[in-house]
C-alpha cells in the first residue's frame, strides 16, 4: 500500500480513544443505528487512563458504583473505591458485552485531522501514513495520558532507573532499594504506601502540601454483591444516594469563601496532626491555601506510610540530580537507586496532541492562541462535525467524570443525528464566546479562583479545565440542543 492512501469508503463517525469516552461513544452510536463507525486507539489495550496508569496502588477517588456507566451498572465491585485492574476489567467486559471489538483498531495513533472543504469530509491521518475519511469525528481522548516530567538539573546523569507513574515498568526492582518519589499529589499518595512496604529507604519530595481526607474504603461482602445483582432497583438507588451525597456535601465546599469549606479544612488538618507521629512534619503537611483550590485527595494509607522508619518527607526543592543521589536546596544528599516521577500530567497536551485544521485552513493552535474554549465542552467554531467528549471546562470537580462523559455523549449523538452525512453542524462563534464568558464568571465565584497555582489553570492562568456547576446542572445544560446556537448547512 502506498503512503497516504485513502482507505475504504468514508465512515459516518470516527472515534478517537478506547477509554470511557470512546467506548461509550460507540455504544451510543450503535444504539442510534449508526454503525458505519470505527475506533482508533493509540495504545495496545482497552481502558484509556486505566490502561496507561497501572502503578502499584492505582485506584479511583470516586465510589465504584458511581464510576461506571449508568446504563451498565456493576453489582460485583469488590471495594467502595475500585482499583485499576478492576476498572480496566469492567471496561473490557463492556466492550465484549456490546460486541465492539470489530470496530476497534489498536496501536494506531491519529496524528492529524484536516477538513477537506471540497468533499466535506474530515481526513484523519494516522501514524502509519494511512488516511481515513469521516463525516464526523468524536475525540474521546482523556487528559491523564501525557506525563509531565520536569527538566531537573542533572537528570540525564542519573545511573539508576527513572519512570513516571503513568509509564510504570514492572521489571524495575524496588525491593530493598533507595527509592525517591518526586511529587505528593494524587498518584503519589497511592504509590507511596506500596513502595514503603518494600523499599530500603523512600524519600518523598513534596513541593506543595495537599488536603488529604480519609478514603473510608472497605470491601463489599458477597451478600451485598448478591443483593445488588438480584435487585437492580437497589443498585440504582444506591448509585443515586452516592450521587446526591456528593452533590450536597462536596459541591458546597468549592464556593468562594465557603464556611462549610473553612470548617472542613480545620477538621482535615486536625486529622493530619492526629495521624502523623512526627510533630515536625505537621506544618510541612498543612496547606497554606483554601480547601478545594487544588484537588482534594483521599487516602487511608498515606499517613501510616509516612510514619514508617524508612520513609522521609523532603520539602527542600531539588537542586541537582547526580549519578546515584539527589541534592536538595538544603545541600543534603539523598541516596537514589530508582526515581519515580509522580509529577502529574500535561493537561493542555490533550487538546493539542492532534494537529487540527478546520475551515479555511485555520488550525486549532490559531483558534486557541489566547485560550482553550469550546461550546458546552464539545463544539468548536470553525471545526464543523468535530466533537470533543472531554473538551475545555468539562472537568468534574465534585462529581464522577463518567457522569460528565455520559451527558456529553448523549448530546454529541444528537448533533450527529441532526447533521447526518449530508450537512455540517457548527457552533456559532458568538454563542461559543457567550457560553465561555458565563463559565469563567461562575468559576470566578469558586474556590478554584482563590489564588493558588494548580493544574486546573493554563499558562495564562485561566481555568480551562473544570465545569463550574454541579452534576445536576451539567445534565440539564446538555439535555437539549439549542439549534439556534448552531449553523446547519449543506455540505459541498
Amino acid at each position: 500500500m502506498q503512503p497516504n492512501q485513502i482507505k475504504k469508503k468514508p465512515l459516518d463517525v470516527l472515534i478517537i480513544g478506547m477509554g470511557f469516552s470512546g467506548i461509550g461513544a460507540a455504544i451510543k452510536l450503535l444504539e442510534s443505528d449508526i454503525d458505519n463507525i470505527a475506533i482508533y486507539e493509540k495504545s495496545d489495550g482497552i481502558g484509556g487512563t486505566w490502561h496507561e496508569n497501572r502503578y502499584p496502588g492505582a485506584a479511583c477517588d470516586v465510589p465504584s458504583h458511581l464510576y461506571c456507566y449508568s446504563f451498565a451498572p456493576n453489582p460485583d465491585w469488590s471495594h467502595v473505591y475500585a482499583r485499576q485492574p478492576e476498572i480496566k476489567e469492567y471496561l473490557e467486559n463492556i466492550v465484549n458485552d456490546y460486541e465492539l471489538m470489530p470496530y476497534v483498531n489498536f496501536s494506531v495513533k491519529v496524528t492529524d485531522l484536516i477538513l477537506d472543504e471540497v468533499s466535506g469530509l474530515w481526513e484523519v491521518h494516522l501514524a502509519n501514513n494511512d488516511i481515513i475519511q469521516a463525516h464526523h469525528v468524536i475525540h474521546g481522548g482523556g487528559g491523564l495520558h501525557q506525563p509531565f516530567i520536569p527538566d531537573f538539573n542533572g537528570l540525564a546523569k542519573f545511573d539508576g532507573e527513572v519512570m513516571h507513574t503513568a509509564q510504570w515498568r514492572d521489571e524495575v526492582e524496588l525491593n530493598d532499594k533507595n527509592v525517591v518519589v518526586i511529587g505528593s499529589a494524587a498518584s503519589a499518595i497511592q504509590v507511596i504506601p506500596e513502595i514503603a512496604k518494600i523499599a530500603k529507604t523512600l524519600n518523598v519530595f513534596q513541593r506543595t502540601p495537599n488536603y488529604i481526607i480519609p478514603r473510608g474504603d472497605k470491601k463489599y461482602t458477597s451478600a451485598q454483591q448478591q443483593r445488588f445483582a438480584k435487585y437492580p432497583w437497589l443498585l440504582k438507588l444506591y448509585r443515586w444516594f452516592i450521587f446526591i451525597r456528593m452533590e450536597l456535601i462536596a459541591f458546597p465546599i468549592v464556593k468562594k469563601d465557603s464556611k462549610i469549606g473553612a470548617n472542613a479544612a480545620k477538621r482535615i488538618n486536625t486529622y493530619m496532626r492526629d495521624s502523623i507521629n512526627d510533630t515536625a512534619l505537621h506544618n510541612k503537611l498543612q496547606p497554606k491555601y483554601k480547601l478545594g483550590c487544588k484537588r482534594i485527595l483521599l487516602s487511608d494509607e498515606l499517613y501510616p506510610a509516612l510514619n514508617k522508619d524508612n520513609v522521609s518527607l523532603i520539602t527542600s526543592p531539588i537542586k541537582q540530580i547526580n549519578n546515584n543521589h539527589i541534592i536538595g536546596e538544603d545541600n543534603i544528599k539523598y541516596a537514589a537507586d530508582v526515581i519515580i516521577m509522580a509529577t502529574g500530567f500535561d493537561i493542555s497536551k490533550q487538546f493539542y496532541s492532534i494537529n487540527m485544521v478546520g475551515n479555511n485552513g485555520v488550525t486549532l493552535h490559531e483558534v486557541w492562541s489566547d485560550n482553550e474554549t469550546a461550546y458546552k465542552g464539545c463544539s468548536i467554531s470553525d471545526f464543523p462535525n468535530f466533537h470533543m467528549v472531554t473538551g475545555p471546562n468539562t472537568g468534574a470537580g465534585t462529581i464522577s467524570h463518567v457522569h460528565i462523559i455520559e451527558q456529553e455523549l448523549n448530546y454529541i449523538v444528537k448533533l450527529i443525528k441532526l447533521a447526518g452525512t449530508h450537512k455540517y453542524i457548527e457552533v456559532k462563534e458568538k454563542e461559543q464566546l457567550k457560553y465561555n464568558l458565563d463559565v469563567q464568571a461562575k468559576l470566578n465565584n469558586s474556590v478554584w479562583s482563590s489564588g493558588c497555582s494548580s493544574w486546573y489553570l493554563n499558562a495564562s492562568g485561566v481555568n480551562n479545565t473544570l465545569y463550574p456547576g454541579h452534576g445536576r446542572s451539567f445534565k440539564k445544560l446538555l439535555s437539549d440542543v439549542r439549534i439556534e446556537d448552531y449553523t446547519l448547512t449543506s455540505k459541498p
